[in-house]
């Protein structure tokens, strides 16, 4: 269960679990060794005084400090004091006032864990029921505000991560589209979901192909939030959720094929994104499409060699049934284009092994024709650390993707594979002003960090969340 926030301008009771966050270089606490505790991110000391424990935690150089930073450092703060036992636990926020955002959003972060397939007897003994804000009472109205704020942002990015982490034969293209729809009730979105019928009736041929071979038809989900002017021109935010990808005929090696669960977290991002738009009443129209579906090998697998009819009538030539979220998307983002009419449409999906080995896991790739949307995303890569990295689309990749037989082809030779991937999708994005994000490093983490557990991580939420107002008033 998510823990409940306080804000208060109160002195820590005696006996408290409490988090005093520290420089580099600044006097250490007393009884505490310079060699025990430097003051850097993520190094702590635990000082017990007068029946409570405090523990400092690092947050290092004062000149470098920023918001991401004590997101970090929060998230480290919680995880910690849990491993101790703490269930309450305050924040001495008295010097770092602007940052109340920053840390509960942490807090979420760090309090989460998945354990939705474990016994009680074998979860973890402790869990954090109230966080404590202690601020100065001058601050005390505006803290509240920014820890509404950051709760919203946490609670989005855990829902990202919780449904990320589910396996596939708890998640598939129905059981996604049902949740979508419960979340949309929750916090006021319209939703639609076109299941197997509505995809055949209206044209969505590369869904239908794609999901072909599975037990589990596909689905096409979209989301709607209204906080803008009526009648003006939406941001769409559009997402591959492959709920498990076996790479179809095209087989998957085995030694890669346990994560393909995550192939689905350009989806699940855009599902966390609205769920933080209409959490924090954005004044913006925001609309997302999530094309879902499951690449297997059934009877009705599509080939090598067929050739796909997306929604907007242009044609794929298949050439390798594991590049399918391309052509999902292909679907997805001609029918966001034609039904919405966006100011921008940006894209997520964990779409190539080649954006993984030219990046690895601590940048996502950014690909647009748009330098104004460079722009804005990279500025807001830097501000909220969902790293991004630009690289190039379009030209020679282009020509590169033509093909004899058809629009398009879905496969070409191995190099540059995630510029062709990404010149690919903008066929299906015309005209509308395109950024293509590829996921496929961030979206998961195999190993816990000091601030965060393993798996789903959200990447993606705080990047648009912070681009959205420059987003939304684009002229089309």
């Amino acid at each position: 269960m998510p823990f409940q926030v306080q804000v208060t301008s109160n002195p820590a009771p005696k006996g408290s679990d409490l988090v005093r966050f520290c420089h580099s270089g600044e006097r250490l606490p007393a009884g505490v060794p310079e060699a025990e505790f430097s003051g850097g991110l993520f190094t702590s000391a635990l000082v017990r005084d007068d029946g409570s424990r405090i523990l400092y935690v690092g947050l290092g150089e004062k000149k470098e400090l920023k918001p991401k930073t004590f997101v970090r450092a929060a998230g480290f703060a919680v995880r910690q004091s849990i491993k101790r036992g703490a269930t309450t636990l305050r924040f001495d926020l008295g010097r770092h006032g602007a940052m109340v955002r920053a840390a509960v959003e942490g807090a979420k972060l760090g309090a989460y864990k998945f354990e939705d397939f474990k016994r009680p007897e074998e979860r973890r003994p402790h869990e954090l029921k109230r966080l404590v804000l202690q601020v100065s009472a001058a601050g005390l109205s505006k803290a509240r505000a920014a820890a509404k704020q950051g709760a919203a942002v946490g609670n989005a990015l855990n829902t990202a991560r919780a449904v990320g982490n589910l396996p596939p034969n708890v998640l598939n293209p129905g059981s996604l589209a049902a949740r979508a729809s419960a979340l949309a009730k929750k916090h006021g979105l319209a939703c639609k979901v076109f299941d197997h019928k509505r995809l055949a009736k209206d044209g969505f041929g590369g869904l239908l192909a794609v999901g072909g071979g599975s037990a589990h038809p596909p689905r096409l989900i979209t989301l709607e939030y209204r906080g803008g002017p009526k009648g003006q021109a939406p941001v769409a935010l559009v997402g591959k959720a492959i709920t498990f990808d076996s790479g179809g005929l095209s087989i998957k090696p085995s030694a890669s094929m346990d994560e393909m669960k995550w192939d689905k977290m350009g989806g699940i991002t855009v599902l966390g994104i609205m769920q933080a738009v209409a959490a924090l009443r954005l004044p913006f129209n925001v609309v997302a499409v999530i094309a879902s579906a499951e690449n297997m090998l059934g009877t009705g697998a599509y080939r090598p060699s067929d050739i796909v009819t997306t929604y907007d009538g242009k044609t794929i030539e298949v050439l390798n049934t594991d590049a399918e979220g391309r052509i999902v998307l292909a679907d997805g983002l001609a029918y966001a284009r034609q039904t919405y009419r966006p100011v921008a449409m940006v894209e997520f999906s964990t779409l190539t092994g080649a954006c993984l080995v030219a990046l690895g896991r601590n940048r996502a790739g950014l690909f647009s024709e748009s330098a104004d949307l460079i722009k804005t995303l990279e500025r807001s890569s830097e501000a909220t650390g969902d790293q991004l990295w630009n690289l190039p689309m379009g030209g020679e990749f282009d020509e590169a993707v033509k093909s004899e037989v058809a629009t398009v082809k879905n496969a070409g030779e191995r190099w540059g594979g995630a510029s062709f991937a990404a010149s690919f999708l903008q066929t299906w994005a015309e005209n509308t002003p395109f950024a293509h994000l590829d996921i496929a490093g961030t979206a998961w983490i195999t190993k816990e960090r000091p601030d965060l557990e393993a798996g789903a991580t959200g990447f993606g939420v705080r990047l648009i969340l912070d681009a959205l107002p420059a987003l939304a008033k684009r002229k089309g």
